[in-house]
């Protein structure tokens, strides 16, 4: 009987030692003992079969005083609490959201980007980029690691040889023998009659398949790494090119106030201005290189590669997308191409398939093992009939007392989903951050692009006015410095400010998940065995079989409403727990309690172990 029953048949208990601080468990050592069922004696019984079912049965009937959670068929409800059906809040006028208009998520990043030069640097990334391939080579070893699980279901047989000489002193005088021996046997092979190698197969699929959203992540992550890089090292070039023209406006103004000094039309401070103006321009122009080598250096890492020439991009590119018009789509389509929160999605499945192993622990383990070989003391015996032997041995292992372990286990693998599910709940909530953040950012891009150029055109025509007034001899040099430092620095914020409006639809694409090869069939490993204990009660091996098993175990979970979660919660039975005192505690003899020892019970849902009729066959 557990730990948890001892107290009470339907109540989880455990000690505890309570302050006015905290409430903790009392820990100690625990011993786990278990009861085996030696078989031997049937190993010659005719029928073996009959024998084995009752031996079952028996055991059955041994653990019948352990209770066993009742299995929780309930549906894991996530629940983001955010208005996953309903449109985005902001929007610029090329950004629409709306259930008419699918996401552009949905596109293959070969038809959203337009620029050719990005798309064979993308191209280079996927093909020699190493976090890259190291997320693809994860694959590859989620997909053995299920081949491994999956080999659980099949016998193991193993084969033996062996030969030994031995002597013996007797009265007679010293005795020397040969022996020699061949066996072929089956290991212990484990009968899944409650479901455990299954679960772990269960949860080994559901690990693959977040793994391959993880590489869905980092392929989106590369993709919109790139095209970001693209971009920067674009408007790289543009600002030097932007800062050497400016140099070579400013050279001719230095030339145009030295010349006007030298004839004493001007004292020196004009010509001092120009030169300080020029200066300014000419670290613009070393900013700007350095920005160029160094958005270089984080493409060419990404790619994984020297970049070609014919793939550098051209300043100032306008536009590498094919979009004029940017849909969002809804909230809800997130959980379908997110590839993070499917990977979460994954993990939680992955956790509810680890609960159901937990609970298939509290069941009995039936294993069988079986040898047939030849044993002699000449090797020209060996072959001979009467030196054949066999052996076939079940054994039962019955989980009788565990000082509570199996409960613990249960608990950490329930409270674990719990975790798992608050992970993807947060997912959800940061995917819908993560868009409406892009959203909130290009939704006035536009207008301070609109507001940029018309400064460009006042700062434009202020300067022609000051130059031509400085010329006349109606007003100072001065004027004219500060028209050129504010039109260079308007032009330089119009080229960032493009900048942005670019990197933004690279970033809104990868927010709402697009970038995975959404067309490239998916291939999921299924189950190629089955363990004998289930072949009557698992599907058949056909293609059709194959492919509802691969689509159930990537289909999405449920995510709720926010009303239908108050109503859940509402209907759930509140928890209830008691706290019996046996004992206060005053540590440091101060006359007043510092703690008190006492038993708290929680009310659990259990089952009791089903008894079957023992028949002797």
């Amino acid at each position: 009987m557990s730990f948890r029953s001892f107290f009470t048949t339907n109540s989880a208990t455990t000690a505890v030692v309570t302050t006015t601080a905290s409430v903790r468990p009392i820990t100690g050592k625990r011993f786990a003992p278990t009861a085996t069922i030696a078989t031997s004696s049937l190993l010659r019984v005719r029928h073996n079969s009959g024998r084995l079912l009752g031996l079952t049965a028996l055991a059955m009937s041994m653990a019948a005083c352990n209770t066993i959670p009742k299995a929780d068929v309930r549906p894991v409800l996530a629940e983001p609490n955010l208005p996953i059906e309903q449109a985005y809040g902001a929007f610029d006028r090329e950004t629409v959201s709306s259930a008419e208009q699918p996401s552009v998520a949905g596109q293959r990043w070969q038809n959203f980007y337009s620029d050719e030069r990005l798309k064979g640097l993308v191209a280079l990334g996927l093909e020699n980029n190493k976090d890259f391939e190291s997320a693809s080579l994860a694959i590859e070893k989620a997909r053995a690691q299920y081949q491994i699980t999956d080999i659980r279901d099949l016998p193991t047989i193993d084969g033996s040889a062996g030969y030994s000489r031995r002597r013996q002193q007797t009265q007679i005088g010293k005795n020397t023998s040969d022996s020699y021996s061949v066996n072929l046997g089956l290991a212990n092979y484990e009968l899944d009659f409650w479901g455990k190698i299954a679960s772990l197969k269960d949860q080994a699929l559901q690990n693959f398949l977040a793994t391959t959203a993880a590489k869905d992540a980092t392929q989106i992550s590369l993709i919109s790494n790139i095209a970001q890089s693209y971009a920067n090292l674009s408007y790289s070039l543009a600002q030097l090119k932007l800062a050497e023209a400016t140099v070579e406006s400013r050279e001719r103004s230095l030339f145009i106030a030295s010349k006007r000094f030298e004839a004493g039309i001007d004292p020196r401070l004009p010509s001092l201005q120009s030169s300080a103006s020029l200066e300014n321009a000419r670290l613009a122009v070393l900013r700007a290189q350095s920005s160029i080598l160094t958005s270089r250096n984080a493409l060419q890492y990404l790619v994984g590669a020297p970049i070609p020439g014919d793939l550098i991009p051209t300043p100032a590119v306008s536009n590498i997308t094919n979009q004029k018009i940017f849909s969002a789509g809804l909230p809800s389509e997130l959980l379908r191409y997110r590839p993070d929160v499917l990977q979460a999605e994954y993990n939680l499945k992955a956790a509810g398939a680890n609960i159901e192993v937990a609970r298939a622990s509290y069941y009995p383990s039936i294993s069988l093992a079986s040898s047939i070989g030849v044993s002699s003391g000449s090797l020209n015996d060996l072959l001979k009939s009467s030196a054949v032997g066999w052996s076939f041995g079940p054994s039962i292992n019955v989980p009788i007392f565990d000082a509570g372990r199996l409960d613990a286990e249960y608990d950490v693998a329930k409270i674990e989903r719990e975790q798992t599910l608050v992970g993807y709940e947060r997912s959800i909530q940061t995917a819908f951050r993560e868009v409406s953040d892009v959203l909130a950012t290009r939704a006035t891009l536009g207008e301070q692009l609109e507001s940029q150029y018309r400064l460009q055109d006042n700062f434009e025509q202020t300067y022609q006015i000051a130059d031509a007034r400085f010329k006349a001899g109606i007003s100072n040099y001065l004027d004219v410095l500060d028209a050129q430092r504010s039109l260079f620095s308007t032009q330089q914020g119009i080229l960032d400010l493009e900048l942005q409006k670019i990197v933004s639809q690279v970033e809104l694409y990868q927010a709402l998940g697009g970038g995975a090869n959404l067309d490239v069939p998916a291939i999921i490993p299924v189950p190629q065995y089955t363990n004998v204990a289930q072949l009557g009660s698992r599907p058949g091996n056909s293609a059709e079989s194959k492919a509802a098993y691969a689509i159930d175990a990537a289909s999405s979970a449920r995510v709720t409403s926010v009303q239908e979660a108050v109503t859940i919660k509402q209907s759930k039975a509140p928890a209830t727990a008691t706290f019996n005192p046996t004992a206060v505690v005053d540590i440091n003899n101060d006359g007043k309690a510092d703690a008190t020892v006492g038993i708290v019970t929680e009310e659990t849902p259990v089952e009791q172990v089903p008894v079957s009729q023992i028949i002797e066959p």
